[in-house]
């Protein structure tokens, strides 16, 4: 696992200031503390950072290969690189490690681009061939490494982190996206490809693109379609099927060189991965699992975790949490080079630098909720998709929509009385209505607050209508396979995995995700959304392959999302101090908000009228990652 930064020189211009590379890997330098390089190819200067993690002695990259036509850097884990070895070998092709950066460079050597589709891990890689004057990037199907790139003044950029770009010349990318900042307010993330910085952005999952460095074309192609695995054959899987294909996933995954460990929620999908590593290690007894708990009791997931550990026989370890958490906001923008707004972000880092004490590996059970409609926003919307199908369209537009404006807008009632934004939710189609669902600000709190100049620039532009945009790429007669397919394009990538990766590898240890193994997706995805969700049933194979693993009582338990009690937390801070934290000069001087409005909802928070805790979050930690 590692971190990477390229510069490359476009038409022919002057090959780019090696220092200005230096400070571009330094950003990164935290990836890969256990080894680096650095080497120029004529127009190209690729650095890398690397955690070793398998074959420990094998040579700093960039990879070159014995002809000396290719050289790669390269993040990531290639899970079936072993087989892909050994075919290759086949081939005639000779190799002098043990490692998967040397398949990934061969194979590419041996196939092109074909090569990518038969990748099982998580990867990002930018391979320079050097008889063609080309550069390649690829990046893993559903996105857990990151590959950020910018092509701007004659000037190519590519990175393991946005921080990384912005390195080589600071005061070129600092204007703001207003989509993405509109993106960021109402989700807590920005939807891939964009970044909040003009000019920046990432390569979308399951792709790869190609530059030429003589002419400047620049194109993108994809090379594993979620669409297409979503309309594939499939077959229901039997609890063998299930339970065999996971877990050749999570052996897959324990291959390491170092010691290895859990994330442990108490939750199905985190106990599940413990349950099956821990049979599979020669030393069960051994596995290492960690879990971040809260003060505040309804908050608190470690008596679940402790209750797994112990059934397992687990070293277990916790980190608890309290209001003091506030007081690191600044942070947020030193771990992941961006406004990240996920209120479990600072948790995931310090669980993970507790973590890197013991191990180098961690195995997450992310990606679960994803492929087996496990969110609770997910029943929701099967509710309302039911309503939906009752009610004509030119009614249910017009008619939930007049309802919806007329109805009290009060978070004080109980929470079965807040109907308004059911009500408005009833009047969408199913895309916008689910990126309201997933939203921590609503659509009507952001009009209240935006400032005239932000939504000029906004250009009547709404996350909704992107999800709506993005949603319509998917057909299918099933609604709420849209949502599944809205889940791995939108928050799955931007917040789920960029969440794991930023704060595994900000604490020097990796983050694998089993769930999201080829033999995973290509097995489930197909398969109707029926099931796995339905009137009464939630995550129901996934149950059913934990039946006989796990303890009764953690099969059948309802998921808990982990969150913090943000709205308490920010009512302990004297209001002064909370002022300072979210009205910062950068904020100010950004002009997205009616500054009036921002000072009336926190004093309205602040004295127990509203909740405006996650928005509020959303806030402070943009007025500190803000680039001025």
């Amino acid at each position: 696992m590692c971190g990477f930064a390229v510069a490359a020189s476009l038409f022919d211009a002057a090959p780019p200031e090696p220092e200005r590379v230096r400070r571009m890997q330094a950003a990164i330098a935290h990836r890969g503390p256990d080894d680096q390089g650095f080497m120029t190819f004529g127009n190209v200067i690729m650095a890398h950072q690397r955690l070793s993690i398998i074959d420990l002695s094998s040579p700093a990259q960039p990879a070159i290969t014995n002809d000396d036509r290719f050289a790669m850097v390269y993040n990531g884990e290639i899970y079936n690189y072993v087989a892909l070895r050994k075919e290759l070998q086949i081939n005639g092709v000779t190799f002098s490690t043990q490692c998967d950066t040397e398949v990934l460079l061969k194979g590419f050597a041996c196939f092109g681009h074909d090569f990518f589709s038969r990748l099982d891990g998580m990867f990002s890689a930018v391979i320079l061939d050097r008889k063609y004057d080309r550069i390649t990037i690829v990046r893993d199907r559903t996105g857990i490494k990151p590959l950020y790139f910018s092509m701007t003044n004659k000037v190519a950029l590519f990175a393991s982190e946005l921080s990384s770009i912005q390195a080589f010349e600071p005061s070129q990318f600092k204007e703001l996206n207003p989509e993405a900042i509109d993106n960021y307010m109402m989700l807590g993330y920005v939807v891939e490809p964009k970044t909040h910085i003009i000019n920046i952005e990432q390569l979308p999952a399951g792709h790869y693109g190609v530059l030429d460095l003589k002419e400047g074309g620049y194109h993108i192609h994809e090379y594993w379609s979620l669409k297409e695995t979503m309309h594939a054959p499939h077959q229901t899987l039997s609890i063998n099927e299930g339970q065999n294909i996971l877990s050749e996933s999570i052996r897959s995954q324990l291959v390491a060189d170092v010691p290895i460990g859990t994330f442990l929620s108490g939750g199905l999908d985190s106990s599940i991965v413990t349950k099956i590593a821990s049979q599979q290690l020669s030393e069960p007894d051994k596995i290492h699992c960690y879990s971040a708990g809260f003060s505040v009791t309804d908050y608190d997931e470690v008596p679940l975790a402790l209750e797994i550990a112990e059934s397992i026989g687990a070293n277990h370890s916790s980190v608890y949490f309290d209001e003091s958490l506030l007081s690191q906001v600044g942070d947020i923008r030193r771990i992941y080079s961006a406004p990240f707004a996920d209120n479990a972000a600072l948790p995931t880092y310090l669980l993970s630098q507790k973590a890197s004490r013991n191990v180098k590996v961690l195995l997450s059970g992310d990606g679960a909720d994803e492929l087996f409609y496990g969110y609770r926003n997910h029943r929701l919307m099967l509710v309302e998709e039911s309503i939906k199908s009752k009610v004509p369209n030119p009614v249910r537009k017009h008619v939930f929509n007049w309802l919806s404006k007329g109805y009290p807008n009060s978070p004080r009632l109980p929470r079965f009385l807040r109907a308004k934004s059911t009500l408005a939710s009833l009047s969408m189609s199913l895309s916008e209505s689910y990126c309201c669902a997933m939203s921590s600000s609503s659509r009507m709190l952001l009009s209240e607050i935006y400032s005239p100049q932000f939504k000029a620039k906004l250009n009547a532009f709404t996350t909704e209508s992107e999800f709506a945009r993005i949603g319509g790429e998917l057909e299918h007669h099933d609604p709420m396979k849209v949502m599944q397919y809205l889940d791995f394009k939108t928050y799955l990538p931007g917040s789920v995995l960029t969440k794991v990766d930023r704060a595994t590898m900000h604490a020097g240890v990796e983050a694998r995700v089993p769930f999201l193994s080829n033999a995973v997706l290509d097995s489930v995805l197909p398969q109707p959304s029926g099931e796995n969700l339905g009137w009464g049933k939630q995550k129901a194979q996934l149950r059913s392959w934990a039946n006989n693993l796990l303890p009764n009582q953690v099969s059948t338990r309802e998921k808990k999302s982990f969150t913090s009690p943000l709205d308490m937390w920010f009512r302990t801070l004297q209001y002064p101090a909370f002022h300072r934290m979210i009205m910062t000069d950068e904020l100010l001087a950004s002009e997205i908000f009616d500054i009036r409005k921002i000072d009336a909802m926190m004093r309205d928070h602040h004295r127990g009228k509203a909740n405006y805790g996650t928005t509020l979050w959303a806030l402070a930690v943009l007025a500190q990652s803000i680039p001025f």
